[in-house]
């Protein structure tokens, strides 16, 4: 009678565990399809832009999860690979690195063009909400080298305006 009892208690106690567990489950999917679409993604994935103030010209940049970009300004129009730092250094910033995979050799913003092959090092520093960042030559604080705001336009939770 004893065995019985313990046979029970024990599959009551499975029951239990497997009820308990599925509704974490449950609560836990639930949760996740209610959550910010960019949380698990890097905060440079999106489409920006930006506009020179010396000359209004537009600068777009689009970031795609796959680590291949468009990038667009004045005429020049380029397609690059890019690898960022996953985590942001102890100034903030997150190092990009890109690398021009196709060029229709236009001219830039600055009257100039970029060539094939050519990389590029920069250092992003996002706004605390991450609606727009600043791109820099290095990671000095003193934000010296930098230019922008780069502006983001839309993102996995915003369409293309």
């Amino acid at each position: 009678m004893r065995d019985q009892r313990i046979k029970k208690t024990s599959l009551l106690l499975s029951v239990l565990l497997g009820a308990t567990m599925l509704i974490s489950l449950s609560l836990y999917a639930e949760g996740e399809g209610k959550a910010d679409p960019r949380s698990l993604k890097h905060p440079l994935i999106g489409y920006w832009e930006s506009k020179l103030p010396e000359n209004g010209c537009l600068e777009t940049y689009w970031f795609k999860e796959d680590g291949t970009a468009i990038f667009t300004s004045g005429d020049e129009q380029l397609e690059a690979r890019y690898e960022v730092t996953p985590q942001p250094d102890a100034h903030g910033f997150f190092k990009l690195n890109h690398r021009v995979t196709l060029s229709n050799k236009a001219l830039d913003c600055t009257k100039q063009h970029s060539e094939v092959n050519t990389e590029q090092t920069s250092f992003v520093l996002f706004k605390p909400d991450g609606s727009s960042f600043i791109s820099c030559d290095n990671d000095d604080p003193a934000l010296e080298s930098c230019f922008g705001p780069i502006e983001l336009k839309n993102n996995a939770a915003r369409s293309l305006p």
